[in-house]
């Protein structure tokens, strides 16, 4: 990562980008994706119109970035462990984890990330964000066959299944995303003939490293992004 220090311009760039998403996503999470406007991102975020579209060209692009910049802070921070341990089995369920992780945590979020799931442009850009987070893990992985249109497509399964399943978990499911884990790592093994392990303790493995992860997405952790959505559904309600 380059220690270059950002000029003026750039910095007031990225900052009004996490300004409009992180505006975004309270509105998608107290109101909802669909019942959000970007009119009242622009309000919500304090900005113009046009410094929305200057950034933005849709509603469904800020969402995408929002799951995006989260996915990616997460795969970041934990590089330079994955590389240490060289799993193989755990860098590739890694994202998958993440996913799930969320979805269980908060059905809000959940809906967020099945909305996003439905957009080809969202599914391809997540496709190279998987590759690129198993080439910095595993850098010599890439010259053998998975780095192939074999390998992109068991990646448009993996995320096209967990798009589902965060559908599901939006609409009231509350199975183990433990148990939803270990599937999907035993589908993953016989879609890339991986060795044999032993499914349910790489999932309870995985599930102790995210869940002692800071997950966050736009800043909030679950938690405070729950709390906000009471508060604001609390000030909402017509008083008795």
């Amino acid at each position: 990562m380059s220690d270059r220090k950002l000029s003026k311009s750039e910095a007031k760039r990225i900052e009004a980008r996490s300004q409009i998403m992180r505006a975004a996503l309270r509105l998608f999470y107290v109101k909802g994706y669909d019942d959000t406007t970007t009119r009242d991102i622009v309000r919500e975020a304090g900005i113009l119109n046009g410094s929305l579209y200057n950034r933005f060209k849709s509603k469904d692009s800020i969402l995408f970035n929002i799951v995006s910049d989260a996915m990616t802070a997460i795969l970041d921070s934990s590089e330079k462990a994955f590389v240490t341990e060289k799993d193989l089995t755990k860098s590739l369920a890694l994202p998958v984890a993440v996913e799930l992780y969320i979805a269980y945590s908060s059905p809000n979020l959940a809906g967020l990330i099945y909305h996003a799931s439905q957009s080809w442009e969202a599914v391809d850009s997540m496709v190279d964000m998987y590759r690129g987070w198993l080439r910095s893990v595993w850098p010599d992985l890439f010259h053998g066959h998975l780095d192939g249109q074999s390998f992109r497509l068991v990646l448009l399964a993996v995320i096209g299944g967990l798009g589902n399943v965060c559908g599901e978990y939006a609409h009231g499911y509350r199975g183990d995303y433990r148990d939803v884990l270990e599937g999907f790592l035993k589908s993953l093994a016989l879609m890339v003939n991986m060795p044999q392990f032993e499914a349910r303790k790489v999932a309870a493995e995985l599930a102790e490293y995210v869940e002692g992860s800071d997950i966050r997405v736009c800043g909030y952790r679950i938690s405070e992004l729950d709390r906000l959505s009471a508060e604001r559904r609390g000030r909402g309600r017509p008083r008795p």
